[in-house]
């Protein structure tokens, strides 16, 4: 069983070896309550898909869970979930283990993610594989050898992959909440998407992205991408900007850790193609960066989008 804690939806499956979902439950994500108060839509939906799949003579093996924050993996707790603070230091390990009695996975939504490409989408057969989430914020989750667990080396090095995206990218970028400036964060985030919108406002720029903007529409990675695909000039230029700082920002990685195959995942990414065409146009347009390194991995999207942190929370349980 797999349940994926999002910002906004959680989502509870049964999921089989071949990462087909059987059976599937979705409810709001609620914040601003006690912890028990905001766990309780889940283990409803956690009660009522066991009895489902009980009653189909289905075994469930276990429950893998993604979070999305950071977590301590030495007590397996929740460490700090931004969106769901009720949830920081809360053992829910220890409860669903105690509760169902079945063997219980806590992950971070990253590495979630970058399981599930591995082992059902972009990633499958890739021994050194890095991922990197492009929404809200910039995240990255690295696998060594095939997995992400292992020795105390690599539990060290996954717990502090969420630093290296304060790499900077730009001298002269905007200031990071780290303190330096041009941080990947700062340059190909949801952020940094709506100042480089803001950006074309003061200037003037005009198109039919500015004016759905202007008539109070929110902007998200799936407008800009529907506008983008209208040809609208200010979401072009956008997508070039945040492709070039992408390009720059990928060979960083590559030289830190020479990963076989480079996974691009996050809403971003995931409602278009043109993030990550422009960074490839910029990396074959840069004489600077060094041939062989951009010939050194192989840069693709995820194949799961939304699903690949439900697929991968039960992947340990396997």
């Amino acid at each position: 069983m797999g349940l994926e804690v999002g910002g906004s939806k959680t989502t509870v499956a049964i999921i089989d070896r071949q990462g087909r979902v059987r059976l599937r439950s979705e409810t709001k994500t609620l914040r601003g309550r006690p912890p028990m108060a905001t766990l309780e839509p889940y283990v409803r939906a956690i009660e009522g898909l066991l009895t489902q799949a009980r009653s189909e003579g289905w075994s469930v093996e276990g429950i893998g869970v993604s979070l999305p924050g950071t977590l301590d993996y030495t007590r397996q707790r929740p460490l700090l979930i931004p969106s769901i603070p009720a949830l920081n230091a809360f053992p829910l390990y220890e409860l669903l283990q105690q509760r169902y009695k079945l063997p219980v996975c806590l992950l971070e939504d990253m590495e979630a993610s970058l399981l599930g490409e591995q082992r059902f989408g972009s990633g499958q057969g890739a021994q050194r594989l890095l991922y990197l989430h492009v929404n809200a914020i910039v995240g990255a989750a690295f696998i060594v050898d095939g997995k992400i667990a292992g020795h105390e080396y690599e539990q060290r090095l996954r717990q502090y992959m969420g630093h290296i995206c304060h790499i900077s990218v730009s001298a002269s970028g905007p200031r990071c909440s780290c303190g330096k400036r041009g941080c990947i964060n700062t340059m190909i985030s949801l952020d940094a998407m709506q100042k480089m919108v803001q950006r074309a406002v003061r200037r003037g720029d005009e198109g039919n992205l500015i004016t759905r903007l202007v008539n109070r529409e929110t902007l998200t990675p799936r407008l800009l991408a529907e506008e983008a695909e209208n040809g609208d000039s200010v979401a072009l230029q956008i997508y070039s900007e945040m492709g070039r700082w992408l390009s720059n920002a990928i060979t960083r990685y590559v030289e830190l850790f020479e990963p076989h195959m480079f996974i691009l995942g996050g809403d971003i990414l995931c409602s278009s193609a043109f993030l990550l065409s422009s960074a490839k146009s910029a990396a074959n347009a840069d004489t600077n960066t060094n041939a062989r390194v951009r010939s050194l991995v192989k840069v693709v999207p995820g194949l799961l989008g939304r699903e690949a942190a439900l697929l991968g929370s039960v992947i340990p349980l396997f």
